[in-house]
């Protein structure tokens, strides 16, 4: 049950959004699916004078051109699970959307926008769009902005959205030619927050282009790209332990929270880097 008082508003138009954040800037929070935020207000890790509520501006559909996949903040991982056009062009985000904890619930209600706006490093979400090259369309009264992921997360639940800006949208680039993807986490249980996730996206060619994305360890995702000869392509290469090194580097001293403290989640990020690349590269000639 919330304990506190607050003004719902729930505008039918992106103007109308926008207008409302204008005026109340710090003062009011934004609501997506409510996953996060509405067991804040809850528990009282989050008072607000003003809720401004998305569900009307139908921010959910999934498009694609000849070089991108446009999803909209609103979607549901039920969506993405449901989409084709994901499944198909983008399937590194079915496999991350596949095992978000919670279960139907979760999965029906959560958005992806959400997660990626509200910055929980333990989300599955923040690491996955930064392994896939994604942008954020950021919508207020004095225009759009896109930001590139590697910009957009700036420490645990802190983000380069302004107070008066909406996250409306995701632009994800498709793959040129064919592309492996893996996604693996590491998680204290079945039903807990990951304590490190991992994805990667390998696009074959001559040189292959390595991007892998790690959550979770750090109070930011931490994002590596590599460009790797097509014969260096196996489970045993020594780029693979190179990779975990430069992750371990960047994590420095890790995040800490109820779950794990950052020094165990920086010792076993390299184990699970390690093994998502293996197994992506073991699935390349199958």
């Amino acid at each position: 049950m919330i304990g506190q008082s607050f003004e719902y508003f729930a505008p039918r138009t992106l103007g109308a959004a926008v207008n409302l954040l204008n005026q109340f800037g710090d003062a009011a929070v934004i609501l997506g699916g409510g996953t996060m935020l509405i067991p804040a207000m809850s528990a009282n890790q989050v008072r607000t004078a003003h809720v401004i509520g998305l569900n009307a501006l139908k921010l959910d559909r999934i498009t694609s051109t000849e070089s991108h996949v446009s999803i909209g903040a609103m979607t549901t991982y039920a969506q993405l699970l449901k989409s084709p056009l994901i499944g198909q062009s983008i399937p590194l985000l079915r496999l991350m959307a596949d095992v978000v904890t919670g279960g139907p619930s979760i999965w029906n209600q959560g958005t992806l926008g959400g997660s990626a706006a509200y910055a929980n490093p333990a989300s599955d979400a923040p690491a996955c769009l930064m392994a896939l090259q994604a942008s954020f369309k950021l919508l207020s009264t004095e225009g759009v902005r896109i930001i590139a992921a590697r910009d957009f997360y700036l420490g645990a639940f802190q983000t380069a959205r302004r107070s008066t800006e909406i996250l409306v949208g995701i632009r994800i680039p498709l793959p040129r030619g064919v592309c492996v993807s893996q996604y693996d986490k590491h998680k204290s249980c079945a039903s807990s927050w990951p304590i490190v996730t991992v994805a990667s996206s390998i696009q074959l060619a001559a040189q292959a282009k390595v991007h892998i994305a790690v959550g979770g360890a750090a109070a930011c995702p931490i994002y590596v790209h590599r460009l790797v000869d097509r014969a260096e392509l196996h489970p045993s290469a020594a780029w693979i332990d190179d990779v975990a090194s430069k992750i371990v580097q960047a994590i420095g001293e890790g995040w800490t929270d109820e779950l794990a403290e950052g020094g165990y989640r920086r010792a076993i990020a390299a184990a699970v880097v390690r093994r998502n690349l293996k197994s992506a590269i073991q699935r390349i000639d199958q």
